[in-house]
């Protein structure tokens, strides 16, 4: 009936929540990369896991239907497949099909309350490691910064809150921790004492490490780095990690992409400059990193989609003005929106039309 309790078979249970342009995606798939050799992802994110194709090797399913069945039958087919690695990119879509499930009233959490527990048990008795993300709330501070041109200016600064979930879902993963928009990630929860109260620059590789160390019961001693100053990430100088190598001419082609997309919209400055510190907190596309540019490609993918789907709804431009008014915080443009925010208002579109 007992049997002596070992780490021999353990499987690594990770949350990562971040607010739009934290990395998650970037994240879980550096942590998963040193995690296993075959990685599989779900992807609800309309593709945007496929926009590292070039960085890291895995293969996707992209959920269009995030009803927890859905995601459950997607976890059970990875895992019979053999993949050593499932990422769900991301868990917070599955409880925005919960609360329409649901519905207004609590009678209809009935029903959604035993999808939601299949869901769980899915990923905490999966034979395969489970890293998930999800999304923050998104909340916004008046930030002080230096311009190019050296003037004082002020913006507004993202910074992340709870996720995008039920309440305690924390508790179902070994490891949960949340990224800033520095990406910096910070572990709030965890099993692993070496990872309890720690911070990491870029996750990735040490991570992994980590967490495969504990798996097999061992102590780890790592090598002394530099804190990382929460108020100066500069500080804790590091690149993000690149598990597969990207081409010389990588920045030129992701370059030319964004080129193309401002130019198919017909940008004007002032529009790219708003979406860039909506983003990034950066006023320049110069000042954009590589993986970024990637990332605002996606975002002018998705600023391109909005229009057509505008069209075919037959919105006027004060009525779509109005909507984004009153559903997003006061913002008046399309231009003014992040990236999961723009998603969510083509998500709505779509479905409406």
């Amino acid at each position: 009936m007992f049997k002596k309790a070992t780490k021999s078979e353990i499987k690594i249970r990770l949350a990562l929540s971040g607010a739009s342009g934290s990395g998650k995606t970037f994240s879980a798939l550096a942590i998963a990369s040193e995690l296993g050799s075959s990685i599989a992802v779900i992807d609800t994110e309309h593709g945007s896991a496929s926009r590292y194709a070039d960085y890291f090797d895995f293969d996707v399913c992209e959920l269009r239907n995030h009803h927890p069945g859905q995601y459950i039958q997607a976890i059970e087919a990875a895992e019979q497949a053999g993949y050593g690695v499932i990422i769900i990119d991301s868990l917070s879509h599955a409880w925005f099909a919960q609360l329409e499930l649901a519905g207004k009233g609590f009678d209809g959490w009935k029903n959604v309350r035993p999808l939601e527990r299949k869901l769980i048990d899915a990923m905490v008795g999966s034979k395969s490691h489970i890293i998930a993300t999800m999304r923050s709330k998104t909340e916004y501070l008046m930030e002080e910064y230096t311009a190019r041109d050296g003037k004082t200016k002020i913006a507004p600064k993202k910074i992340g809150t709870a996720p995008i979930q039920s309440s305690g879902i924390e508790y179902e993963f070994d490891v949960a921790g949340e990224l800033n928009h520095e990406h910096i990630l910070t572990i709030s929860k965890s099993r692993c004492s070496e990872l309890t109260d720690r911070t990491f620059l870029n996750p990735g590789r040490e991570v992994a490490e980590i967490l495969k160390n504990w798996m097999q019961g061992g102590i780890l001693e790592l090598p002394q780095k530099p804190t990382v100053n929460l108020h100066n990430p500069s500080l804790a100088v590091s690149q993000r990690p690149h598990p597969k190598s990207s081409p010389p001419e990588q920045d030129a082609i992701v370059r030319g992409a964004v080129e193309a997309a401002i130019k198919n919209l017909n940008f004007k400055p002032h529009q790219i400059q708003i979406a860039l510190m909506a983003n990034y907190q950066k006023d320049q596309l110069d000042a954009l990193m590589n993986y970024e540019l990637t990332e605002f490609v996606q975002y002018l993918d998705f600023y391109a989609t909005s229009s057509n789907e505008l069209k075919k709804a037959g919105w006027t431009p004060a009525q779509g003005q109005e909507f984004l008014k009153e559903n997003f915080g006061g913002k008046k443009n399309r231009v003014e929106l992040t990236l999961d925010e723009i998603i969510d208002f083509v998500t709505f579109l779509q479905k409406s039309n």
